[in-house]
Formats: structure tokens, C-alpha cells, sequence
């Protein structure tokens, strides 16, 4: 049996379909039944929170393979260890983690560092284990869907920075086949989209599909903080994300690789075709 966390999320509803079209069946550990986007036969859904131990174990029972995904909190990297422990005790023989492409030993910000510790954790645990390393979400530029609407801009703190940014369903389609096919084990898989670009030239296709001029500005790193103050009431996560994106600005985020190609048959997604799948978000249509 595979365990999916995060299946309300983009990655693991992904990585729920996925499994779906290939006919596997799979177990969801789900806080909200009606959240969950998809509904089969072949989901088995255990109801309750991650951060209960008990709901852990019992979504765990029966479980060879699984998946953690979690959003970034203060919390995210003491629930994911938990979650390894509970695992290793309850049979796991794989786990497979979305990670971070900036997770490394010396990383300056918390988030990846946390990432980082949890996959050295999870090593020590004597499970098999996958790692995968996204590179910036596309789906990222959904927060800033009305801001272009509104104004045909969006500003970010990332000056003239590249990134090589991923589709979430090609990530949930990694893990589907990491889950399901053996061969994975102990790698560490850095997952990217098919271009390396900075945010001039994402305003510049993303408009080109969506059928308006869209300009990014750079913006000064003290004005996304006041604006992130505006949403984020935790001081850690402000402090957290707003290292994160210093770093991406710094250029971790600059290289691309070949293994959504490797891992699945295809091309990575490109920016034109994430664009016209969520062409309604940025026109005002919904989506």
C-alpha cells in the first residue's frame, strides 16, 4: 500500500492523480474528507491530522511505501521527523520526500536547512528513501494572479535572478512514479523545468499566452517584507520565507537539469502551457 500526505495540496493531488491513471491504488492521510479533489474507488481515506501521532499510525498501517509533503510552518520539520519515526516503526521500507533544490548542510535560510536536516534524519532511520528537490513552483505566480489583473505586474524581490521553475504537476507525477516503480532508492532527484529564465522574461511569455502585456519589477526586499506582514502573522515564517527568497535572488535557483525528462518520457512543462491551463485565473474567469 502507498500513503499520500498532502493530498489536498497542489504536489499530492498531482501525485493522487497520477497514481489514479495508472490504475494504483493508494491511501490518503486527509485533515478535510471534502478538501480532497478526487474520488475513486481505489482511495482509501483515513481522516485526521498529521500532528496527531495516533492518526499517524493508523494511516500507517499496512503502508510499504509513502510520501510527506508538508507546507512551510515552524513546525513543518519536527511533524516530518515524527513522521519518519512513526513510519520506520510501522513497516515503511520507502519514503520518498519532497525536499527543497536549495536544501544543503551550509544553507543560509531556514527552510532549506530544515529540509536538509530532515533528509539526514530520514537516512538515519535505515528506511529506503527518495528525495525530491523542486526547483521554483509555477504555480508560485497564482499568488500575484490579481496584482496582473489588477495592474498587468507583479513585483518580486528576485532583482535579474534565474530560475529553471517547475511545474507542481510534474513534480506530483515524479512521486507517482517513484511510489510505484522500484529502482528509486537512495536518489536524490533535482527537478526542474525546461528553461532557465528570470522574471523579465516569465512576465514576457506568460503574456504572450494570456493574451496582455505583463511586466515584473524588481522590488526592494524591505517592501515585500512589509507586504508579506500584511498576510503572514508568524514571525518565523516571515523571517523564514523572506530568507528564502533572498537566497533565490542570490542565485540558487540558477541551473536546470534533464530529470523530469529521465524520470518521466517527456519534456518538463513550459511556461506557455501552465499559462493557458490557468489563463482563466489571470483573466478573471477563475479556474
Amino acid at each position: 500500500m502507498i500513503l499520500l500526505t498532502g493530498a489536498t495540496g497542489r504536489v499530492g493531488s498531482a501525485a493522487a492523480r497520477a497514481l489514479l491513471n495508472a490504475g494504483v491504488p493508494f491511501r490518503v492521510l486527509v485533515r478535510d474528507e471534502t478538501k480532497l479533489p478526487l474520488t475513486d474507488p481505489l482511495i482509501d481515506v483515513i481522516t485526521g491530522d498529521i500532528e496527531d501521532p495516533q492518526n499517524v499510525r493508523r494511516a500507517l498501517e499496512g503502508v510499504e511505501r509513502a510520501l510527506i509533503v508538508m507546507g512551510n510552518h515552524p513546525d513543518q520539520a519536527a511533524l516530518e521527523r515524527q513522521f519518519a519515526t512513526l513510519a520506520e516503526k510501522a513497516g515503511v521500507t520507502h519514503l520518498v520526500k519532497i525536499s527543497s533544490m536549495e536544501a544543503a548542510e551550509d544553507a543560509s535560510a531556514v527552510l532549506p536547512l530544515n529540509h536538509y536536516e530532515t533528509e539526514q534524519h530520514i537516512v538515519a532511520s535505515g528506511m529506503n528513501w527518495t528525495f525530491l528537490r523542486p526547483n521554483f513552483y509555477m504555480q508560485n505566480l497564482l499568488m500575484y494572479a490579481e496584482a496582473i489583473k489588477r495592474g498587468g505586474s507583479f513585483a518580486l524581490p528576485l532583482g535579474a535572478a534565474f530560475t529553471a521553475m517547475v511545474d507542481t504537476e510534474d513534480v506530483g507525477q515524479v512521486a507517482a512514479a517513484v511510489l510505484s516503480e522500484d529502482g528509486h532508492a537512495g536518489y536524490i532527484y533535482e527537478l526542474t523545468g525546461p528553461d532557465l529564465m528570470n522574471f523579465y522574461e516569465v512576465a514576457e511569455r506568460l503574456g504572450g499566452v494570456i493574451g496582455y502585456n505583463v511586466r515584473y519589477d524588481e522590488q526592494p526586499p524591505e517592501d515585500f517584507r512589509a507586504t508579506l506582514e500584511r498576510f503572514i502573522a508568524s514571525r518565523w515564517q516571515l523571517d523564514a520565507v523572506c530568507e528564502l527568497f533572498a537566497e533565490i535572488a542570490a542565485g540558487s535557483l540558477a541551473y536546470r537539469t534533464e530529470t523530469v525528462q529521465d524520470l518521466l518520457g517527456r519534456a518538463p512543462t513550459p511556461i506557455e502551457s501552465f499559462a493557458q491551463r490557468f489563463a482563466p485565473v489571470f483573466d478573471g474567469g477563475g479556474a
